[in-house]
């Protein structure tokens, strides 16, 4: 938003000829950065909830068949750490 402004500032570049074709292609393009800035952060927040999830796991358990203490290490965790 602040390159456009500048430019805006300046009308010898506002009044050259394709000046508005650029200024549609630049907004265009602004739109379609933040759809996809958007798109990749809900991505990371639904993660980010998945792996919460696994966080909140009790880390040692005692086993149904033997009775011996096992800890409940899930693999995603070391991506996690990461």
């Amino acid at each position: 938003e602040e390159p456009m402004r500048a430019f805006a500032k300046n009308e010898l570049i506002m009044f050259a000829p394709g000046a508005k074709r650029i200024v549609k292609m630049y907004n265009r393009v602004a739109q379609a950065l933040m759809t996809y800035e958007t798109m990749w952060h809900q991505a990371w927040m639904k993660g980010v909830e998945k792996s919460k999830a696994g966080l909140r796991a009790t880390l040692i358990v005692r086993h149904p068949g033997t009775g011996k203490l096992l800890v409940n290490f899930d693999k995603d965790i070391m991506r996690l750490i990461r």
